[in-house]
């Protein structure tokens, strides 16, 4: 293995942030808020949500609430802006609580920074929407460091009152064909091709043994097991796993990869980000 890569390709959720427990708090404070401001039975809202998450194949879907049959249903023939402003203590309630919940794991922002100034390429690879994860890495002041950011192509619905949609650099984020999603690994060779950079000379880092150490043993780089990133309140799993985008056949595909993947194991695993450089380290060199 080579001490230093030329190039790191990072997961974003669950590797470099819990995304499972941020996510979990802040939507379902959101829930508990719009049930104080519309009358309507809990498990009717979250069945609404967890349609609109299917039809959109995304459980992170913009401003969801606007499309929840029980909410349009309340409110007639309302405006979304009217809609919006009337639930605007529920909107407050998902942001305030994401400000308190989203954080970098331990040695996240640290390891970022040392392993730029070392030289190494670093790019970031994300199946959320390319909105929902610029604004975490800008919310945490880590999109600098990444030189790209390679993120599924799909629904981004425009801001409902017109606000600001922030646009990342021209040429930082390069979209992923769904039908190229993890863990195919002809998309881990394709960003190596892009970036000009041998796959023997990649590390990848990630959480799941399927989709991300499936993909990268089998594209032939280092991987790196997340392990921490596994660690998940099992409460805020099940609370996801209500209101997720996913589909029996879905369930039935994941199940399938796991089958087909069964045999993956990691190169390393780590479990702190920041066991990254102390794999730098030579054999036999001293911690500073």
């Amino acid at each position: 293995m080579n001490r230093q890569p030329r190039l790191l390709v990072t997961d974003l959720d669950n590797t470099l942030y819990d995304w499972v427990g941020y996510f979990a708090a802040s939507f379902y404070a959101m829930v508990d808020e719009l049930l104080r401001l519309v009358p309507v039975e809990r498990e009717r809202l979250l069945d609404g949500f967890r349609d609109v998450h299917r039809l959109h194949h995304n459980s992170e879907h913009p401003f969801a609430l606007l499309e929840v049959a029980a909410i349009r249903q309340y409110f007639g023939d309302a405006s979304d802006e009217e809609v919006l402003a009337a639930l605007d203590p529920a909107l407050h309630a998902f942001n305030s609580t994401r400000k308190r919940t989203l954080k970098l794991y331990e040695g996240v922002r640290e390891t970022l920074a040392s392993l730029s100034a070392r030289g190494t390429i670093l790019v970031g690879h994300t199946e959320a929407i390319v909105p929902n994860a610029c604004f975490r890495l800008e919310m945490l002041e880590i999109g600098g460091f990444l030189k790209h950011l390679y993120a599924l192509d799909g629904s981004q619905a425009a801001h409902p009152r017109g606000g600001p949609n922030r646009s990342p650099p021209p040429g930082y984020v390069r979209l992923v064909p769904r039908e190229d999603r993890k863990p195919n690994p002809a998309l881990l060779l394709d960003i190596c091709r892009r970036e000009s950079v041998q796959p023997s000379e990649v590390w990848y880092v990630g959480d799941s043994l399927t989709r991300d150490i499936g993909m990268a043993t089998r594209a032939g780089v280092v991987a790196m097991w997340a392990r921490y990133g596994t660690k998940v309140d099992a409460e805020d799993w099940r609370r996801l796993v209500r209101i997720t985008h996913w589909t029996d056949e879905d369930v039935r595909r994941e199940a399938e990869l796991k089958l087909a993947f069964a045999d993956a194991k990691p190169d390393y695993t780590i479990d702190r980000f920041d066991d990254l450089l102390k794999l730098m380290q030579p054999p036999g060199a001293q911690e500073p």
